[in-house]
């Protein structure tokens, strides 16, 4: 889950994924496409406005679909009433223009489902599963709350690298995370401050920022965030949440990915040394944006305010090396559609 460790206690092993594609999936239409590409950016949006988002970006030419074609899908659910809010305009160093960092809300507000992908950019399956399943989102949208932030690294996506900064993790390098949350969150030997005075990147404190303002227009109750790894051959699911290695959603995580024939750890430790139960690994300090999401208190400006304090988090670790693109995507669809089914029936 995480990149790099901010506590000062043990040192934390950094956690890690990764990722390619080709895909015969983004099923966009023709009109979504040709929006997404020519109409002017609002810093926010209703109904009644269609930003045009990275017009003109190249994405890498690895199968994975084009950023236009993602944000096409995306923005789509402003057609269904969603609200679409630019957190960033994202342009690390090296790179040629900037490009949104975007957030896409129901109109309904309240207790809601949080959805969160492309935190790295070598991992392009989550933020392509959610453009393919974005009907699904949108009549789940319609009768409950919800908040997704679909691809929270555009940079790193269209150039298929990790960070901001850098295209590969290495163990020991000052890598910029976008999920960066060591800013807001406590310090293990003093949780009267946070493990770092400021944010690693503008970025991380955009996004984590935008978190902290909506949480309590949209607290949420389960947040997903997918992922993947090129460095395994069998997935995990992480559990931030209160029940840790208990929570049953992740138990049904767990099975909808072995049914989707991905390969899964069931017992022993990742290769940070991490236990894994029955496919899951309990919480754990990582200062990620997971670890954010399930906190009771975080800091805004080094001052404690009440965290999200999500009683369900999932990370999910999808192994990548061996498997193609289109089979990965098809998991985290499986996996989405099951979870859009759980929120609705757990009234």
């Amino acid at each position: 889950m995480s990149d790099k460790p901010h506590v000062s206690v043990a040192p934390v092993a950094p956690r890690e994924r990764a990722g390619y594609r080709r895909t015969g999936a983004l099923r966009l239409n023709l009109h979504r496409l040709l929006w997404a590409m020519t109409i002017a950016i609002p810093a926010s949006t209703g109904a009644a406005e269609k930003p045009a988002l990275a017009a003109g970006v190249v994405t890498v030419d690895d199968g994975r679909g084009t950023i236009q074609a993602l944000y096409a899908a995306f923005g789509s659910l402003v057609d269904e009433g969603w609200i679409l809010e630019i957190i960033a305009e994202s342009q690390p160093y090296g790179t040629q223009r900037p490009i949104p960092i975007i957030a896409l809300r129901t109109p309904v507000a309240g207790p809601a489902l949080w959805i969160i992908a492309g935190i790295h950019g070598e991992e392009p399956a989550g933020p392509n599963a959610i453009a393919n399943v974005i009907d699904e989102i949108a009549a789940t949208g319609a009768q409950r709350p919800m908040i997704l932030i679909p691809l929270a690294n555009p940079q790193g996506y269209v150039r298929n690298w990790r960070y901001l900064n850098m295209p590969v993790w290495l163990e020991h390098a000052d890598a910029q995370s976008v999920g960066d949350s060591s800013h807001m969150l406590p310090d293990p030997q003093n949780p009267g401050i946070p493990r770092l005075a400021a944010a690693s990147s503008s970025e991380a404190d955009a996004i984590t920022r935008f978190i902290a303002d909506i949480i309590s227009e949209y607290p949420p109750l389960i947040s997903l965030d997918l992922h993947e790894d090129n460095e395994i051959d069998e997935g995990y699911v992480y559990s931030q949440g209160s029940n840790g290695a208990d929570e049953p959603l992740a138990s049904v995580a767990v099975r909808v990915l072995q049914d989707s024939s991905i390969p899964i750890k069931m017992d022993g430790e990742t290769r940070f040394g991490e236990v894994i139960n029955d496919g899951i690994i309990g919480p754990v300090t990582d200062s990620s944006i997971d670890e954010l999401m399930s906190s009771q208190t975080i800091f805004v400006d080094a001052v404690p305010i009440n965290g999200p304090a999500a009683p369900v988090v999932l990370v999910f670790e999808t192994p990548s090396a061996k498997l193609t693109l289109e089979r990965r995507i098809g998991a985290h669809e499986t996996l989405l559609r099951n979870m859009l089914s759980s929120y609705l029936d757990a009234r």
